[in-house]
């Protein structure tokens, strides 16, 4: 990938793990691709922690699960207790995958793993920057970004939006969000204690 050339195969809207992922496999697949993030760097936080034994195996596919294999923490099962009672046990073991437990890995390393990955195969995230608009011609996309509050266009043969649940391209295609939200209430922390 070179950031010289504004023309590109496929250019990635959002550097979480699924942009992260799509960027590798660009790369590995000698695709010209770009990769852009409106934050100023990878997240810090944990948010989601599970990955399941799917994914684990197309990780394998992709060349990249080893280093999530030196960092999880694996699971194969689950006890829920309350007030010392013993209310529900589960074993996680499907032995149709090599992979037969949870892999728990904070998303924040998982973006670090792939990013470290990326660098590795010689590419990069344009970090602070964001997509604007996109203008469909008859074979490529005409995308205006902005990259520290300077407008950029470039060509791009497709436009991939990976950045989330409010995502900025499925908006600008009027694509609905597919689901719904969760009524219960969850809480993850990251803390320090002493």
């Amino acid at each position: 990938m070179s950031n010289a050339a504004m023309d590109t195969d496929v250019l990635i809207v959002g550097a979480g793990p699924v942009g992260l992922f799509l960027a590798n496999e660009c790369a590995r697949r000698g695709l010209r691709w770009r990769l852009i993030e409106t934050r100023s760097s990878q997240s810090e936080h944990s948010k989601a922690l599970a990955i399941f034994p799917r994914t684990l195996e197309i990780l394998d596919m992709a060349g990249v699960v080893a280093p999530f294999m030196e960092t999880a923490n694996r699971v194969t099962s689950v006890v829920v207790i309350t007030h010392g009672r013993t209310l529900a046990r589960m074993r996680f073991t499907p032995e149709e995958s090599p992979y037969s437990f949870v892999a728990m890995v904070p998303q924040d390393v998982t973006e670090k793993l792939l990013a470290e990955e990326l660098r590795r195969k010689g590419g990069i995230v344009e970090y602070q920057t964001t997509f604007v608009s996109a203008n469909q011609q008859d074979d490529y996309v005409i995308v205006t970004i902005d990259h520290k509050g300077e407008p950029i266009k470039c060509r791009a043969s497709f436009v991939v939006g990976c950045d989330g649940a409010h995502s900025a391209v499925r908006h600008l295609l009027n694509i609905p969000f597919e689901g719904a939200e969760y009524d219960d209430s969850f809480v993850l922390a990251d803390i320090e204690t002493k």
